[in-house]
């Protein structure tokens, strides 16, 4: 692309992502992606081709989880179809590249975080947060000299941004690791996973000192490993945790947070279900919004 139009889509994000930052707190709750093939007949219809799940997965959820930016660095022509098949109001959350934390581990990355950035801010209104997630054997024993490092860089090239971190270590889920993530502006992602410590009292503490970012980010895993087999119905219900949660956001709204969150299949079996559970939970206690809109798809165009 050429300055004039760079510095036009500069112009267009920018104003894009000041719009979303002043948004009031609400609810936004969709899946851990559109890609599923096991949803035919039980949440698309039996014969929708498969270039037609991202359009009507937008016309039911106003938000998704993206797990291909973990593998690939999304192509423009990708992004151009994304933006195309959202409503006003539909976001994408990405996933950084695994280049980024899986195998540089945060060293010499900077020219491919920029470039995922850039892809974030092509999104414009359509970009949700982001968030790195870490494996367990990224540490702070062995890797906290790096990740404060390139923390402190990235609140400065991406402060235009919503970004959240998600780690796996012990020696990383701590006060001291909450508190500096939201100096600088970042969340922690909370994770709802068979195994893995609940980290929403310890993040909460955060909030409630009117500290971090504008947002939460949840993402809800359940039993990856030995939980539900296949992705077409409800196996194993969660209701106490499902009303914990619905506790749980409407108190990070009375806060002020935006919520993101997205549910998994492995969590109860079949995550549009544990969506809709979920809002219905909600739907008396918080602001979620009507989905879906009135307006039609196409809300930004990139070239």
């Amino acid at each position: 692309m050429n300055d004039s139009m760079n510095d036009s889509m500069n112009d267009s994000m920018n104003d894009s992502m000041n719009d979303s930052m002043n948004d009031s707190a609400s609810v936004h709750i969709g899946a851990s992606s559109w890609l599923f093939d096991g949803w035919r007949g039980v949440f698309y219809p039996d014969k929708l081709p498969k270039n037609q799940y991202l359009p009507y997965y937008v016309s039911q959820f106003d938000t998704v989880e993206v797990n291909t930016s973990f593998y690939a660095n999304p192509a423009p022509s990708t992004l151009v179809s994304w933006v195309e098949s959202a409503p006003a109001g539909f976001t994408y959350t990405l996933k950084f590249p695994r280049a980024i934390t899986h195998e540089r581990r945060l060293v010499a990355c900077e020219e491919t975080t920029r470039t995922f950035l850039d892809s974030l801010r092509a999104l414009g209104k359509a970009c949700g947060p982001a968030f790195l997630q870490f494996p367990a054997t990224f540490t702070r024993k062995v890797h906290g000299r790096e990740l404060a490092a390139y923390l402190d860089w990235l609140a400065v090239e991406a402060r235009d941004l919503r970004l959240a971190v998600e780690v796996r270590a012990a020696d990383l889920m701590t006060p001291a690791f909450a508190a500096f993530l939201a100096e600088r502006n970042f969340a922690l992602v909370l994770v709802d996973r068979v195994h893995t410590p609940d980290l929403f009292d310890m993040w909460f503490e955060r909030v409630a000192a009117g500290a971090g970012p504008d947002f939460t980010l949840i993402r809800w895993i359940g039993d990856d490993r030995n939980g539900p087999q296949g992705d077409r119905e409800i196996q194993t219900p969660r209701d106490v945790e499902l009303a914990q949660w619905a506790d749980r956001i409407e108190q990070l709204v009375q806060r002020g947070k935006a919520v993101f969150g997205y549910m998994h299949n492995p969590y109860e079996g079949h995550s549009p279900a544990s969506v809709r559970r979920l809002k219905a939970l909600l739907a008396s206690r918080v602001p979620v919004a009507a989905w879906p809109p009135t307006a039609t798809a196409g809300q930004l165009s990139l070239l």
